[in-house]
């Protein structure tokens, strides 16, 4: 099934989440609003159910109770291959296929490999271009090129050029949802940015759930969640978050300065 559009939002109410045989819930009560066309981040260390809510809102997880709504219409545990058709996610293990990089983008949107598509490759080089993949025009053989040293002629990239392949594959589908679940875990400071400042771009009229556990580059999501041992302890803009004095803003203020020391010290990789 194609992806349904989002005129609204997404919404999660009183979600709660227990993983098959554990002692607790990974989440308790849980409530996110996504509305269209904004980013929306959920901060907090590993292990305060980041993952587990974004696995949730990208219909990979049927919630043990409590709702998730799409414009304002509850999807039930059956009817979750809509959420899945309508969310493009990226986790931070990102697939690297050994095959081209052509078939590493538009597997993305399987279906259109199948048959005769004269617009694939202006689509997956549109994709590549919004992903800031800009190593592609320097390849030997551009989309043919192979991306695993175990074939004659393929070509390894670097974890920053994977990270912008993993983005161009979400982006070819056309989904109104993107989920990125610690897109920068393998990249150093300066990438870490250059990224997030081309999320903003990137999700141009879709809405985004971005997942991290580091605070530096958050002020460019419109709405930040907090989470502490599955439940969501605060929640703001950026500027609200660092008012209110609490756990964001202990935490940023931390992280902005080993990220700051980091910043310069660190060569570019991507």
């Amino acid at each position: 099934g194609g992806a349904t559009p989002l005129a609204e939002s997404v919404d999660v109410r009183g979600v709660s989440y227990r993983y098959p045989g554990a002692a607790a819930d990974a989440l308790s009560g849980v409530d996110l609003h996504i509305p269209a066309g904004q980013i929306v981040a959920l901060v907090g260390e590993n292990g305060s159910g980041k993952t587990t809510l974004a696995k949730v809102v990208s219909g990979l997880y049927a919630p043990t109770s409590g709702t998730v709504s799409w414009d304002g219409a509850v999807v039930s545990t059956d009817d979750r291959a809509l959420l899945r058709a309508s969310t493009a996610v990226i986790f931070q293990d990102f697939v690297r296929y050994h095959l081209t990089l052509r078939d590493n983008v538009a597997l993305g949107d399987a279906e259109r490999l199948m048959g005769p598509d004269p617009r694939l490759d202006d689509d997956v080089r549109n994709a590549l271009a919004l992903a800031g993949a800009t190593f592609v025009d320097g390849l030997p053989k551009g989309l043919d090129t192979i991306l695993s040293r175990e074939y004659s002629g393929g070509i390894d990239l670097s974890g920053g050029q994977w990270q912008r392949v993993a983005l161009a594959r979400a982006l070819f589908r056309a989904s109104p949802l993107v989920v990125l679940d610690e897109p920068s875990a393998a990249l150093d400071p300066r990438a870490e940015h250059e990224l997030f400042a081309d999320v903003r771009r990137l999700v141009t009229g879709r809405a985004a759930l971005f997942v991290s556990h580091r605070y530096g580059n958050l002020h460019l999501a419109d709405q930040i969640y907090v989470m502490q041992a599955g439940r969501v302890v605060e929640r703001g803009s950026h500027e609200e978050l660092l008012a209110a004095g609490g756990v964001y803003s202990s935490l940023y203020r931390l992280q902005a300065d080993a990220y700051a020391a980091g910043l310069s010290a660190q060569p570019s990789e991507a």
